[in-house]
């Protein structure tokens, strides 16, 4: 009986002791299966981490370069591309721009305009973000063989942000939206990918005289003197006023002269092109509406400024004199061409203006008025 106990707890001692080597192999199998399955998402979860912390990352950058010193979001403008290609329609690509830009942040400031550029200078550049109030202008080139991207910031004024992203063969030959838009993406992303890693080029100057040959400058440029430069490319309104005299020649062939008052308003209506009312007191009341447009040039500091306009002479005799000659100008029509002569002082023009007053039927009463006056744009 005891050699039968015996022999069976020498079995059971077999048994266990086969169970537990066996299981040995199994265990430490087991064990490497799952460090290597760990070891692989520890892997795939570091480039998935760089991944996100690179795109915070370029966020945080990109916010804080498109913010002011106030505050505030910086005005981004994307201009209408300079397209060479066969595409009818370039929406989809302005479009395809501004929702790139405000996948970054939602409260960066991206405006579309129509305007474009007649060049890629630096001029350019400056006169584009001086009429649309903005401090980065973006343009794009759409080539048959590439597409190129020019960002450019006025708070780094001789610094330009730019890609060229070629286009593969099919694309040259068949471009179509979709294809203009996938390289538009590409375009973008990798050109703000340049403004965040500050990666510019220099902008070329305008050739200039050697520096102990040219006037050193008195004082550096502020934001004051900058509001004042552009403030004749950025303003929508002007009111004038002068003090002149009025001549003319009667029905009886005797010239008379009187005092003049003159108030003007104006409206820009496009680029340079105004759209004025004014109201002049002289011997009659006489009422202006014009068309006027602003010549200038960068290498002089005058402005002239010429127009056409349509007068009437109201029948209030509550006026500064008397026609002494008895002309009987009041109650009619006139065509009214003019011309002025502007010098910008400090905040405002110095102001010089003629104008003629030529009725529709009778050549022999016309009035000739010369105003000199002062000119504020706003």
């Amino acid at each position: 009986m005891k050699k039968t106990i015996a022999n069976r707890i020498w079995l059971l001692s077999l048994l266990a002791i086969f169970i537990l080597v066996s299981g040995i192999p199994t265990t430490c199998v087991a064990e490497d299966s799952e460090d290597n399955v760990d070891e692989n998402l520890g892997v795939a979860s570091a480039e998935e981490i760089r991944l996100d912390l690179f795109k915070k990352a370029a966020r945080r950058i990109l916010n804080k370069k498109l913010t002011l010193p106030n505050g505030d979001s910086a005005k981004v403008y994307v201009l209408k591309p300079i397209n060479y290609t066969d595409l009818k329609t370039v929406e989809p690509i302005v479009a395809t721009i501004e929702g790139t830009i405000q996948s970054y942040d939602q409260n960066i400031d991206v405006r579309i305009s129509d305007q474009t550029m007649p060049a890629l200078t630096l001029e350019s550049f400056r006169l584009a973000v001086a009429k649309l109030n903005a401090e980065i202008v973006i343009i794009s080139v759409l080539n048959t063989s590439s597409f190129e991207m020019y960002m450019y910031d006025k708070r780094t004024p001789s610094q330009i942000y730019a890609h060229t992203e070629p286009l593969a063969s099919a694309a040259r030959y068949q471009l179509n939206t979709e294809a203009a838009v996938y390289y538009t993406k590409l375009l973008i992303r990798r050109t703000l990918y340049r403004y965040i890693r500050n990666q510019y080029y220099e902008m070329p100057r305008d050739d200039s005289p050697p520096l102990l040959q040219s006037e050193i400058p008195r004082y550096i440029a502020s934001s004051q003197s900058l509001e004042l430069i552009n403030r004749e490319a950025r303003s929508h309104f002007y009111v004038s006023a002068g003090l002149g005299a009025a001549i003319s020649r009667g029905s009886r062939a005797k010239y008379w002269n009187s005092n003049l008052l003159s108030g003007q308003l104006a409206l820009r209506v496009y680029d340079k092109l105004y759209l004025e009312g004014s109201f002049n007191m002289f011997a009659y009341n006489a009422v202006v509406g014009s068309i006027k447009y602003l010549f200038s040039n960068r290498d002089s500091s005058f402005r002239i400024m010429g127009g056409i306009g349509f007068s009437r002479f109201l029948r209030d005799r509550q006026v500064l004199n008397w026609d002494q000659t008895e002309g009987g100008l009041e109650n009619k029509s006139y065509i009214v061409p003019s011309v002025s002569l502007l010098l910008p002082i400090a905040d405002i023009y110095l102001k010089a203006e003629a104008q003629v007053y030529m009725p529709f039927r009778t050549t022999n009463r016309y009035v000739f008025a010369v105003m000199p006056g002062l000119l504020f744009m706003f």
